[in-house]
């Protein structure tokens, strides 16, 4: 960082990372207590959907209460299919708790959501439309883990599968960008099928990582979240923790 005073207006990175988003969560809540205050998000995954509920007016206490609720494990349910694992309720009122805006227009602070379209193998920034919620859902899908989401001629899954930290939608809002990386360092090799779709990612989304964070005003993002599972919800507390004790240590220097 190139001065000593942390800026007041911030432009925010969310990336993807299930549920290890509860860092970002932490991470915001000392953001809030030192009222800065946020003017644009660009994110992917669980960073889409915790910037589309900031967007809409929620503090990270709100949405952390969301995410943690028994309403939010109810999302989840095995799927008996061969094209993916694990099915969404998407007419849960979780959702609608936590995205009370239809319209990317009225939401009070400018998102952009990156999804990915399987049929042509490329990424897409949202940030116009009547369809928040279908694209934050879709970009929280990550195939094969969750069905992909039809959306006029495409097929979307999760934007992290080709840009996990779309940080370049950011470069042009005319603030200082604060990036959160769930994914900062590279991870224990592991053989297991979700281990494996892990590492998979993380080389794809680790290709372009030393440019991404050199755009960042300030990068956060610590190797111990690593420690914590991508696809679990038992670890949401300590996530949540870490992210709030990394962002104080972030004030404390300055």
């Amino acid at each position: 960082m190139e001065n000593h005073t942390f800026p007041r207006e911030i432009s925010l990175c969310l990336s993807g990372g299930g549920a290890r988003g509860a860092y970002h969560l932490g991470a915001l809540s000392v953001l809030e207590e030192h009222n800065i205050t946020i003017k644009a998000i660009s994110g992917t995954s669980i960073g889409a959907l915790v910037g589309a509920a900031l967007a809409c007016g929620k503090t990270s206490t709100q949405i952390f209460e969301q995410i943690r609720s028994k309403a939010f494990r109810d999302i989840f349910s095995f799927a008996f299919s061969t094209t993916h694992l694990f099915t969404i309720d998407t007419e849960a009122t979780v959702f609608d708790a936590l995205i009370t805006q239809e319209h990317f227009e009225a939401l009070q602070i400018p998102l952009s959501i990156a999804v990915c379209d399987i049929n042509t193998q490329s990424v897409h920034y949202f940030n116009t439309g009547d369809r928040l919620k279908e694209l934050v859902l879709a970009s929280c899908s990550i195939a094969p883990i969750f069905k992909p989401v039809p959306y006029d001629e495409m097929l979307l899954v999760d934007g992290g599968i080709i840009d996990n930290f779309p940080v370049e939608q950011l470069q042009h809002s005319g603030y200082p960008i604060i990036g959160i990386n769930l994914f900062p360092s590279r991870p224990v090799a592991s053989y297991s099928i979700f281990g494996m779709l892990r590492n998979v990612l993380f080389t794809a989304w680790q290709a372009h990582n030393i440019q991404k964070k050199a755009l960042c005003h300030l990068y956060l993002g610590s190797p111990e979240l690593h420690t914590l599972k991508t696809f679990s919800l038992k670890d949401l507390d300590k996530a949540y923790a870490l992210g709030r004790k990394e962002m104080q240590m972030v004030f404390e220097g300055y």
